[in-house]
C-alpha cells in the first residue's frame, strides 16, 4: 500500500524507495515526525509505538521521554535492521547529544549532554579534539581544563574527555552505535574508538527509510 512519511523539521518526505517527492495521500497513509505539539510517550518504552496520534495532516510519531521523534524514528529503523542488537545508541544531534540504552526493541535509559551547544558557544566545534585522554583521567577538573586550554582542539577535547568518564557506566562492556552526521559526530566516533568499545556507523537516509516502514508495515490496513 501506498504511504508517505514526513519530516517537518527540514520539510522532507520519504517513501518506501527513500527521500521523495510529496504528493496527495489520505491523512491515514501519512507518518509524520517532528510536529511541536505532540506530546512524549514515558521512557522507558519500546521503539515501535502501540497507536499513533491522529490528527487531519496524517499519523504522528511522538517522542520518547527526551529522545525527539526524529531520532525515535532513525532509533527504530536501526532496530528493524538488527532486530536482535542491544546496547548503546549515541545520537548526535545540532546541539544535543543523547546516550539512549537499548534492549529487547526498547529505549531504557537516556542521558542528554550539552557539549555540542557548549562547544558551539566556546568557538570550537569544528576544531579537532585534542587531549581528550588526558582530560578522562582527570574530569573533575573539567572547568579547569578549559580555563587552561590553548586551543579549540583542547577545549573540545576537554569537554569530550570529561563526557566520556562521566558516561563510563554506559559504554564499559557495551557495543555502540553511531547516529549522527558532521564534525561532532566523528570526533564521538574517535572518543569511543579510543577506549576500544566497537562502534557501528550508520546512514541517516537509510534508517530513516526503514523506520517509516516499520511504521507503515505496522499501521496500515491492506487492501
Amino acid at each position: 500500500m501506498d504511504w508517505l512519511g514526513l519530516e517537518i523539521e527540514g520539510e522532507r518526505c520519504w517513501d518506501a524507495d527513500g527521500p521523495c517527492e510529496m504528493r496527495t495521500l489520505p491523512t491515514d497513509r501519512r507518518f509524520v515526525v517532528g510536529h511541536e505539539g505532540v506530546p512524549p510517550e514515558p521512557l522507558p518504552g519500546r521503539l515501535l509505538p502501540e497507536q499513533l496520534q491522529r490528527s487531519r495532516t496524517g499519523l504522528h510519531l511522538p517522542g520518547l521521554g527526551g529522545v525527539p521523534s526524529g531520532a525515535r524514528l532513525r532509533l527504530l529503523g536501526f532496530q528493524t535492521l538488527n532486530p536482535n542488537w542491544d546496547g548503546l545508541a549515541l545520537v548526535v544531534c545540532d546541539q544535543t547529544t543523547l546516550w539512549v540504552t537499548l534492549s529487547a526493541g526498547e529505549a531504557i535509559h537516556l542521558q542528554t549532554s550539552l557539549t555540542g551547544r557548549i562547544a558551539g558557544a566556546l568557538g570550537c566545534l569544528e576544531a579537532a579534539p585534542e587531549g581528550t585522554d588526558e582530560s578522562m583521567s582527570s574530569a573533575e577538573r573539567l572547568p579547569f581544563l578549559l580555563g587552561e586550554a590553548e586551543t579549540p582542539g583542547q577545549m573540545l577535547g576537554a569537554m569530550l574527555g570529561g563526557e566520556m568518564a562521566a558516561a563510563k557506566n554506559l559504554w564499559l562492556g557495551q557495543q555502540a552505535v553511531l547516529l549522527g552526521q558532521g564534525h561532532l559526530a566523528q570526533a564521538y566516533l574517535k572518543a569511543l574508538q579510543g577506549l576500544y568499545v566497537p562502534v557501528t556507523e550508520t546512514r541517516d537516509d537509510l534508517l530513516a527509510r526503514e523506520g517509516f516502514k516499520a511504521l507503515a508495515k505496522s499501521f496500515l490496513v491492506s487492501g
